[in-house]
């Protein structure tokens, strides 16, 4: 079963970058990289129309569709304030230096606004979190992790990730918010 899961995920990724997600995209004029961050449900500043069944497959594939998106590739989440936390992962695990925008700065940064944000990961586990919650929390977009970028294939391209060992209010904390090798942030 393992063998027949990794098989479908490789296969979709490899879908996945011949497709528009992970096209070159503009905005505002400026040339944008490979799409690794697709935001959608409450976005006031859009970067793109709504999904489309003839290329976006791999939405489709996993049930999703929108009217309008914000898509982000490396260079423009880099380019958002970044903030570095200590946090192990998994619980209990040794502790890393995670680096990379808040979510809060990233939602904001495309205007969306709601209540709860659903994230989902390339192997398909979603969960959905209260903004107030994340916020509170100190979630963060994780690009890094000791200074090595993530990539897919480990726990990449981002990972949603809290400062856990900085703070003594999220020493208990469990692991099922902690999504790792996120493509997709569903705000409602």
């Amino acid at each position: 079963m393992k063998t027949i899961l990794r098989a479908l995920i490789i296969g979709m990724i490899a879908a996945m970058a011949s497709q528009p997600l992970f096209a070159q995209v503009w905005r505002e004029g400026e040339f944008r990289g490979t799409v690794i961050l697709t935001v959608t449900g409450n976005v006031a500043l859009p970067t793109r129309q709504g999904s489309s069944e003839d290329v976006d497959k791999f939405f489709i594939f996993n049930d999703i569709t929108f009217d309008k998106a914000a898509q982000f590739d490396v260079a423009a989440l880099q380019a958002l304030p970044q903030v570095s936390v200590n946090a192990d992962f998994p619980m209990g695990g040794r502790v890393y230096l995670f680096e990379g925008p808040l979510l809060k700065d990233v939602l904001e940064s495309v205007g969306a606004t709601g209540e709860v944000v659903t994230i989902r990961a390339l192997d398909g586990y979603a969960v959905d979190i209260s903004l107030t919650d994340a916020y509170a929390a100190g979630a963060v977009v994780a690009l890094k992790r000791d200074g090595i970028p993530f990539a897919i294939g480990d726990f990449g391209p981002t990972h949603i990730v809290f400062p856990r060992a900085d703070r003594a209010d999220l020493a208990d904390m469990n692991d099922d918010w902690w999504v790792w090798s996120i493509y997709h942030i569903n705000v409602e």
